[in-house]
């Protein structure tokens, strides 16, 4: 195939910028042709390396005096490139070389202009890449729900309005942010539950070296039908103590339940486990079809017990081994290790026991989830109280790498403020999704559930702490004579009274608390809820789970 056919047709884009009906222009023979800019793309060419084109590269030539067109000489890989005759004088020289070259081909531009020479060597950049995802955001117990449309380039982007003017999202608009040259997000909203809607990023979008979008991409979404119950094929995973008020919890809501965990297994030094399950509540579980899936906990939650097992291989192949002989022995369909104030220095130690255990449950058709407590962005590399609680609770948990072993990660959402903080929220609504968004990085949102509380946090004044059901937080309601309030910004109760002249703050989630907190596990894709703890709760929060089964 001869240069032109596979080039196509060369556009000249400027003439003489000597004037218009000007003659040939004799240049004195003291007077020295340089080829001062050489451009590609609008980009100068650099002096080393490759520079870059797109697939139909523009080249612009300008020399330090014009000189006839005939005496200029423009060549792609050897092959010269026609240059417009006539007695005209040519001091730049613009050409659009369309659909001319295949991605990541390389080539050699040479530029003469009388005796000045230069020469470029090239790369072909592929077109500009689009990837656009959309999901649920910032969802509230309403009709209407709001989406997060993302597009991520491949390179930056030259003309940010001519991009947004090219991305279509369901819904209303609220505005762009750009994240990053590369990167624009929309907020949109008014999209109605059930409906199934999708958002378009078009082609012709300019990037700045040149090249730009080539094809439209979309991303489609399906708007859940119901947000505030927890509808069947999102987990509900509810924690068990021997208590009569735990106790008659479940056997009055056995069929609004997926998976029970009950606290009846400890982790000893040695690897050994110590058990105190009940048979009533397995022969119930078992009747009614509900998965028993029983914590483990290292003894005390102490941490010199945690690194003893995990430090010692021998430990933790033992420990795995007794888990799936207690699995098969009582019926059980897995284990949910809940290591806690295992110092940070043993996260991998932790992951380590993690992956043993998977490796011992998954082969004989057994789950394994693991109980987590999220963080911050910054815990790390914090101060105080925030930094000790990362050293010796929070920062012993690689996520990604505990994902990856496990069939899930229960994250405990809840314990926001506590015996180190003083009063507030249990779970705030803000801080929930601030940890969502940190500990959820690398994590697959289908191997997540939301911790939910469904007890109250009391403070005194002198900062004890203590913590029941809601039951007896109505209790203290009515004979102090204070009257709970909603804290809108919290979306959680609070109720501050006095009791034999002792002045109280006390948090906790209500029903409806819980219903405004519920939509997180759509917005997020979660797996589900892990709450903690049945016989706490408040009465109204099994209008959430519709029945199981």
């Amino acid at each position: 195939m001869s240069l032109r056919s596979h080039l196509g047709a060369f556009l000249i884009l400027s003439a003489a910028l000597s004037g218009a009906g000007a003659g040939i222009l004799m240049v004195s023979p003291s007077q020295r042709i340089e080829v001062s800019t050489l451009e590609i793309d609008g980009h100068p060419v650099p002096s080393a390396g490759l520079a870059l084109a797109s697939s139909r590269p523009r080249v612009m030539a300008g020399l330090s005096h014009p000189i006839p067109s005939g005496l200029w000489s423009v060549a792609v890989d050897g092959r010269r490139l026609p240059i417009p005759s006539g007695d005209r004088s040519l001091g730049r020289l613009a050409i659009a070389v369309p659909d001319a070259f295949q991605p990541g081909s390389r080539h050699m531009l040479e530029i003469a202009a009388g005796p000045a020479r230069r020469r470029a060597p090239f790369t072909v950049i592929r077109p500009l890449e689009a990837v656009i995802s959309t999901r649920l955001h910032d969802l509230q117990a309403a009709a209407t729900v709001n989406l997060l449309t993302t597009v991520q380039f491949s390179r930056p982007v030259k003309d940010r309005v001519l991009a947004e003017d090219l991305i279509e999202v369901p819904g209303e608009a609220s505005g762009f942010r750009w994240v990053d040259p590369r990167t624009v997000q929309v907020t949109s909203s008014g999209i109605p539950l059930g409906a199934h809607v999708s958002a378009s990023v078009d082609d012709g979008i300019l990037d700045v070296v040149g090249s730009w979008t080539t094809v439209t991409r979309t991303a489609e979404i399906t708007v859940p039908a119901q947000i505030t119950q927890l509808t069947p094929g999102r987990l509900a995973n509810l924690y068990y103590v021997n208590t009569p008020d735990a106790h008659a919890a479940l056997f009055a809501h056995l069929d609004q339940i997926d998976m029970l965990s009950p606290n009846w297994y400890v982790a000893n030094a040695d690897g050994s486990l110590t058990a105190s399950a009940y048979q009533d509540v397995i022969d119930a579980a078992h009747a009614h079809r509900v998965q028993i899936v029983p914590l483990v906990q290292n003894a005390g939650v102490d941490p010199n017990v945690a690194h003893a097992i995990l430090a010692d291989p021998a430990r933790r192949l033992g420990f795995a081994t007794r888990l799936v002989q207690e699995a098969k022995t009582y019926g059980y369909a897995g284990f949910q290790l809940d290591f806690e104030q295992v110092r940070w220095t043993d996260r991998d130690l932790l992951t380590t026991l993690v992956q043993d255990c998977a490796a011992a449950l998954h082969p004989a058709g057994l789950s394994l989830s693991v109980a987590v407590i999220p963080r911050l962005d910054g815990d790390a590399t914090s101060t105080g109280d925030r930094l000790d609680y990362y050293q010796t609770w929070s920062g012993a948990y690689d996520f990604p790498a505990l994902a990856r072993a496990a069939d899930f990660l229960a994250f405990m959402t809840y314990d926001e403020h506590n015996g180190l903080t003083g009063p507030g929220s249990v779970s705030g609504l803000p801080w929930m999704r601030q940890a969502l968004d940190y500990s959820l990085q690398g994590v697959p949102p289908g191997k997540a559930t939301l911790g939910i509380p469904t007890y109250y946090h009391d403070w005194d004044r002198a900062g004890n702490l203590s913590s029941s059901s809601i039951d007896d937080a109505m209790t203290l309601a009515a004979e102090s004579g204070a009257t709970p309030v909603f804290d809108p910004v919290e979306d959680e109760m609070h109720l501050s009274y006095t009791l034999y002249g002792v002045h109280h703050e006390l948090w906790y989630e209500s029903g409806d608390t819980v219903l405004r907190k519920l939509p997180l596990v759509y917005e997020y894709g979660l797996h589900g809820i892990s709450v903690w703890r049945l016989g706490f709760e408040d009465p109204s929060f099994w209008n959430l789970i519709p029945a199981r089964r």
